[in-house]
């Protein structure tokens, strides 16, 4: 997961927000300076090991969702190819 609605051309506040959103959204604790600090690195294209923890979050129910989805769907679509 990435910032669906953020990417770097976006005002550093905006970047701020979400990764604040993000972290709450995912129970971590993220201060308001340490947030303004990472996105200052997301704007310039810097890496920190403390950003990817929000950029990478893996969610393995909604990944199986996913799976299971595809699968449903390619299933139909050999069924119609038949």
């Amino acid at each position: 997961m990435f910032f669906k609605d953020v990417d770097r051309t976006a005002p550093k506040s905006d970047i701020k927000d979400a990764l604040l959103n993000i972290a709450a959204e995912n129970g971590e604790l993220l201060s308001k300076s340490r947030a303004d600090a990472l996105a200052d690195k997301f704007k310039r294209g810097m890496f920190d090991p403390m950003l990817a923890r929000f950029i990478q979050y893996s969610d393995p129910v909604g990944e199986e969702a996913t799976r299971r989805a595809d699968k449903s769907k390619a299933a139909s679509v050999r069924a119609l190819a038949a």
